[in-house]
């Protein structure tokens, strides 16, 4: 899959992504906006095979409105995870996103792990972001897991109340730095965060950007 760089800094490339083999992808025609509204057709017409015609075509246009916006922002992968856990049976609802980042070539001493730790802790509350460091195919991955509430309404008015949820990512990059594979996922349930750490650690871990040869 071919994307476009975030940021001046990130040279233009491709990354082999690590995915599930039934893992649907609104990203994966990249920049094919009628192939991409064509499988999304399709998609929701085997989910909603009862529904008019016409309300299908609304449910699509939702998606595209969230692929083009997804798009402009540099997102080279957005997949949604509904099925029971193997665990529990439990239901799940994730969404799983994947982006290039610049990742700066820092000194040896430089613990990346500490650093995500500060930013996640002060992002969700303090204390609650575990970070951890691992070999991915690239060479280092930092994942983390943090639970975090969010403002969900709960009336059609502005009644609002506090959901836990869970986010998992892993970034995997070169020792060398330069660029790297940023992998999030989020789940409603926050109760369900490990078993979504451990997809996300699977995918960005066996990821690996591929050399193109133009010859």
């Amino acid at each position: 899959m071919s994307g476009r760089a975030a940021t001046p800094a990130i040279e233009p490339g491709s990354v082999k992504l690590t995915v599930p083999s039934d893992w649907f992808d609104l990203m994966a025609d990249g920049d094919d906006r009628e192939a991409t509204r064509g499988r999304c057709a399709e998609l929701i017409r085997l989910s909603y095979p009862d529904t008019p015609a016409e309300h299908r075509e609304q449910f699509i246009d939702v998606l595209m409105f969230r692929y083009d916006h997804l798009f402009a922002n540099g997102v080279l992968m957005n997949g949604v995870v509904t099925a029971p856990l193997p665990s529990t049976g439990a239901k799940v609802l994730w969404q799983v996103y994947a982006g290039v980042v610049a990742v700066p070539p820092g000194p040896p001493e430089l613990d990346l792990g500490a650093l995500l730790s500060r930013v996640f802790d002060e992002a969700f509350l303090g204390g609650m972001a575990y970070v951890e460091r691992f070999a991915t195919d690239m060479g280092i991955g930092i994942g983390f897991m943090a639970q975090s509430p969010v403002e969900v309404p709960v009336s059609r008015e502005t009644d609002v109340s506090p959901h836990q949820t869970g986010l998992a990512g892993v970034l995997s990059c070169p020792p060398e730095g330069g660029k790297g594979l940023l992998v999030v996922g989020t789940c409603l349930d926050s109760d369900q965060v490990r078993d979504l750490a451990g997809l996300v650690a699977v995918m960005a871990g066996h990821s690996v950007f591929v050399t193109v040869d133009s010859g």
